[in-house]
């Protein structure tokens, strides 16, 4: 989808906007068994921008979204802006729509589906061992059959809504299909929400509030599940909507 440079600063200035707005308005936090996280759609709206409008410009959606966020909506614990988690949001902008160049010309989904259930299973193991043992933190039994549960149903529900919103994209798209599926969007949220947000986040915010890294690692790894979600879902069906409604402003005028 080639947009030219007029079209792609209007929509980082909205992303951006959108970004705020679900990051900072609209998110759910401070949840008991999962400390230091937070549920929003801004992470999916961030990786949506690198894919659409490229890294540079996915970039800078993600670092003014977290500098602009905390002028507009201080930290309730007083922090203000922080260069490290600018740095990891700058990163979540920019990886996306480097990796979608590097993978989009892979056909094999079969292999992109395998690195998605390995990983997510081994996730899942973590968070069963980490949960049934009470390593760091002592759960309550029913606490310990919700959250192995839940991740196991969610890991579930992510593979099964992917293949669901893969046809359904296909069969929308027609002679027009996207340069990339669903699948290769899925495993780009992956390998980018792994590395960036539930790997150097935790380090990053271990070390703002002291915490131990596994904690948090633990608590960003239940979020990863619901984001794996929303990432593959949300991004591809409005990167589909994207590739119906926008076009070069002079193929407009055309």
């Amino acid at each position: 989808m080639k947009l030219d440079t007029v079209q792609k600063i209007a929509l980082t200035g909205i992303l951006t906007a959108l970004v705020i707005i679900f990051t900072r308005f609209f998110s759910i936090q401070n949840i008991p068994v999962m400390p230091f996280v937070r549920i929003s759609l801004g992470p999916a709206l961030i990786i949506l921008s690198s894919i659409l409008l490229g890294p540079v410009y996915g970039a800078c959606v993600g670092a003014a979204s977290d500098i602009l966020g905390i002028l507009l909506r201080p930290n309730e614990l007083g922090y203000s802006i922080n260069p490290l988690f600018t740095l990891v949001y700058g990163l979540l902008g920019l990886l996306p729509g480097l990796i979608i160049l590097l993978i989009k010309k892979v056909q094999n989904e079969k292999l992109l589906i395998t690195i998605n259930i390995i990983t997510l299973g081994l996730l899942w193991v973590f968070i069963s061992i980490f949960t049934i043992f009470d390593i760091l933190v002592t759960f309550e039994i029913y606490q310990k059959i919700l959250i192995v549960s839940i991740s196991l149903l969610l890991m579930v529900g992510t593979f099964i809504g992917i293949f669901f919103i893969n046809k359904y994209v296909k069969k929308k798209s027609g002679d027009r299909p996207l340069p990339y599926s669903v699948y290769h969007i899925s495993f780009v949220s992956l390998i980018v929400e792994f590395f960036v947000l539930s790997i150097l986040n935790s380090v990053v915010k271990a070390y703002m509030f002291e915490v131990s890294f596994l904690l948090v690692f633990f608590s960003q790894s239940i979020v990863f599940f619901i984001n794996i979600a929303i990432d593959s879902l949300l991004v591809s069906y409005l990167l589909y909507l994207a590739s119906r409604i926008l076009r070069p402003r002079g193929e407009l005028n055309g």
